[in-house]
């Protein structure tokens, strides 16, 4: 690590954590060296991507979300387990690599150079943020560009996806899409300018992983809409306040992306339901402004569509984005649910019962728009080490039975992938990737989803730490 970045405990001991691995692995971890025993229904791959640099030479990028991807992947055998790990060589992080220092516009930086180098330059591709396993395909997820495919067991950069062309240069692809559990179809989205103003495009990949139908809608203004839900027959995606005043700053090159991007509580918030049978607005709900990244399970409760996800009440998380190697004032959201009434056009909303604030909602995706119960998410427990979630947390939507297994002082997580065991649901595992402060180690972590304390199962110990990511996947 960096001189400066401490080990161990106190508010900045999450700050390792954010430091880059330059090693590309591959190696085996047999049984006899994990923590517990992984049972046999477990034998799939336990996918995590995120940053994994937030600076090069001198230089650290201006946001977290400017990192290099790089992915990793934990497959779990009879013997034990496989990790390897791999940068996503795109464009960016080949040229920067080759130059030892900042050479692109990112989300959270302009390009050294002014604005000559800036003017009319769209932020570079880093490939960081989500993953898609769907129709075979192994993908890295941003959020203003295309996809870039990987060889699903190397993690071997295997090149920009366009989706046979279908996905034009302009045609940016979310980090978060969505699979139809039912029909195998794979819904994504992404915000743009089109010649008519500021819009949502609308994107329908079948089970061959054909990009079948593209569709679009206009919007008030370019917003910010990272994530969006999925019910049986809806495309569910939440327009916040969050988004640009003027584009003119960030066009001609004088702020970057992040510094044109302001939270107005004034300009309200809509939630747009698309139909998945035409691909186009069917229910626009007016709703209280607020913010929200993530989404847990949307399904149909007779007239209503219930939408569970996590709630910002501003944008002040985006100061601890900007500065992750100095600042210890992280917070999460809070679970809410939302109830739209399809007949009526009512919309009712509560706070879930929380036991600290969270973020990276996930669910048993096996049940992706129909009735579930259980959200599982990180969290930050009061355990006397700040500044990243530390905390796995199960909440029952029926009953508000919450559930908080605390990982203890200097060890720090992110998402949970919830991993079955049968067909009930909360029945499996939560597989997650853990950073323990003390050691600057990293390791995969299953945890009892049915446990009345999300008892730990079994841990993969890993040679080195994995730099702090975002978001999972599990492919078996």
């Amino acid at each position: 690590m960096d001189d400066g970045v401490m080990q161990g405990e106190g508010d900045l001991a999450h700050v390792g954590g954010f430091e880059a691995l330059h090693e590309e692995h591959s190696y085996t971890v047999p049984a006899s060296a994990m923590r517990g025993r992984v049972p046999e229904s477990v034998r799939g791959t336990f996918l995590r991507i995120g940053p994994g640099r937030n600076r090069i030479g001198h230089d650290t990028f201006g946001h977290w979300f400017d990192g290099d991807g790089m992915m990793h992947a934990l497959t779990f055998t009879e013997a034990g387990a496989w990790y390897r790990n791999r940068y996503v060589r795109t464009p960016k992080y080949c040229k920067e690599t080759a130059a030892g220092r900042i050479v692109c516009r990112s989300f959270g930086h302009n390009a050294p150079g002014g604005m000559l180098r800036n003017i009319g330059r769209p932020p570079a591709n880093a490939a960081n943020t989500a993953i898609s396993c769907h129709a075979g395909k192994l993908l890295a997820l941003w959020e203003g560009g295309r996809p870039w495919a990987l060889d699903p067991d190397t993690l071997e950069t295997l090149g920009e996806h366009n989706f046979d062309g279908a996905l034009g240069m302009a045609d940016p692809f979310s980090a978060h899409g969505n699979t139809h559990p039912q029909t195998g179809y794979y819904y994504n989205h992404g915000v743009t300018l089109g010649p008519g103003g500021p819009r949502i495009n609308l994107y329908e990949i079948n089970p061959a992983g054909r990009l079948t139908r593209k569709r679009h809608f206009a919007i008030d203004r370019l917003a910010f809409v990272h994530g969006a839900g999925l019910s049986s027959r809806y495309m569910v995606l939440l327009v916040p306040p969050l988004g640009m005043d003027s584009v003119w700053p960030f066009v001609l090159g004088r702020k970057a992306f992040d510094e044109s991007v302001v939270y107005r509580p004034e300009w309200g918030m809509k939630a747009y339901l698309v139909s998945l049978e035409t691909l186009t607005v069917a229910h626009v709900f007016e709703l209280d402004p607020f913010v929200v990244f993530h989404y847990g399970n949307c399904r149909e409760q007779g007239d209503e569509l219930v939408v569970d996800l996590v709630r910002f009440e501003d944008y002040s998380v985006a100061a601890q984005l900007r500065d992750v190697f100095g600042r210890s004032d992280a917070q999460g959201g809070v679970p809410w649910q939302y109830r739209f009434n399809l007949r009526t056009g009512a919309v009712a909303a509560a706070p879930l019962p929380s036991l600290a604030g969270c973020e990276f909602p996930q669910f048993d995706l096996r049940r992706t728009g129909q009735p579930s119960r259980f959200l599982y998410t990180a969290a930050m427990a009061d355990n006397g080490t700040a500044g990243f979630f530390n905390a796995v947390q199960r909440l029952d939507t029926e009953t508000g039975e919450v559930v908080l297994h605390d990982l203890g002082p200097g060890r720090f997580v992110s998402e949970a992938m919830f991993v079955p065991e049968g067909d009930a649901e909360g029945a499996g595992y939560l597989c997650a990737m853990v950073y323990d402060a003390r050691q600057h180690r990293s390791e995969v972590l299953l945890l009892d989803a049915r446990s009345g304390e999300l008892g730990e199962v079994a841990a993969v110990p890993l040679r080195h730490h994995v730099p702090f990511g975002f978001h999972c996947g599990y492919r078996t």
